[in-house]
């Protein structure tokens, strides 16, 4: 079901960022449509998570598109841009505002494709000082050739080293990814 509800994420995701290049005439810049309804659809799903209730009506099958669009106009109508009124009231017609967050995810990660950016999460076991943060970052983007776009965060599980993943790839440094490696060797023996 998940794989299901990304793909269709997705293909709302295209769109939307399709119409959003078409109102920029096919350039993204910092004040175009494309980053104005990507910061849209951040405030909204933020708005979603920090309001269970509101999460809970707008995802009930009870509840009438009609009524739920109401909700919709009432919490964003003039906070948010046209395009993303437009998606959010076809959202609601079909039934898929349970997609937002995926789809928030997929624009997000499309955008950062045509501006030519990759996205990477680095995991470590301490906090790294802001000099160690650029340095991985610069060192980064020498191998890859693009822009980067980096996200430490601290995961104390990991014992010691580092995970780093770009896109699908994982490359996996820490010690307790060492450790679990040694463990499947000795109970393959």
């Amino acid at each position: 079901m998940k794989g299901e509800l990304a793909a269709v994420a997705n293909q709302y995701a295209e769109a939307t960022l399709e119409l959003a290049l078409q109102a920029d005439k096919g350039s993204i810049s910092e004040s175009g449509a494309a980053e104005k309804v990507y910061g849209d659809l951040k405030g909204v799903v933020a708005v979603f998570k920090n309001t269970p209730d509101i999460t809970v009506i707008l995802h009930h099958p009870s509840v009438p598109p009609e009524k739920k669009m109401e909700i919709l106009l009432k919490t964003f109508e003039g906070k948010i841009s046209d395009l993303t009124m437009r998606l959010l009231r076809l959202l609601a017609d079909r039934r898929r505002l349970d997609i937002i967050v995926q789809l928030e995810d997929c624009y997000g990660e499309l955008l950062r494709q045509k501006k030519g950016i990759v996205s990477a999460k680095l995991s470590t076991s301490k906090e790294l000082s802001p000099s160690m943060v650029a340095d991985i970052k610069a060192r980064l983007t020498e191998h890859l050739g693009k822009k980067l776009e980096l996200d430490v965060n601290v995961d104390r599980s990991l014992l010691g080293g580092v995970i780093l993943r770009i896109g699908d790839q994982v490359i996996d440094g820490s010690l307790k990814g060492k450790l679990s490696s040694i463990e499947k060797d000795l109970m393959a023996i």
